[in-house]
């Protein structure tokens, strides 16, 4: 499947809130992908302790439509950023060779 865009999203957690973070970021991720049309993000930890999420989208102009719209899920937001130290302004990549395997 070519993928026509993707952000990468940056985090510091706070301490003690990783998992309140986490369950926000899913509960996030699910509703875009079941509503807004988002292909699905993946969820990393650096071994700096940053958080790093890399969101799929079909193209730039939904992943802006979306930016315009109410919130899907302003309690899981809430929640994310509650448990957020600090974070990154997103990075929009436009992909250019995709060599990716699936993880079944």
């Amino acid at each position: 499947m070519k993928v026509g865009f993707a952000v990468l999203y940056q985090w510091q957690v706070k301490p003690g809130k990783i998992r309140q973070f986490v369950t926000a970021w899913t509960d996030m991720t699910d509703a875009l992908k079941a509503q807004r049309g988002a292909l699905g993000s993946r969820l990393h930890r650096s071994e700096q302790g940053t958080w790093m999420a890399y969101a799929q989208w079909p193209n730039r102009a939904t992943y802006e439509r979306v930016g315009t719209l109410e919130p899907i899920f302003p309690d899981a937001f809430e929640r994310l950023m509650d448990a957020v130290e600090d974070t990154w302004p997103p990075i929009f990549l436009t992909p250019h060779d995709d060599r990716l395997d699936p993880i079944d």
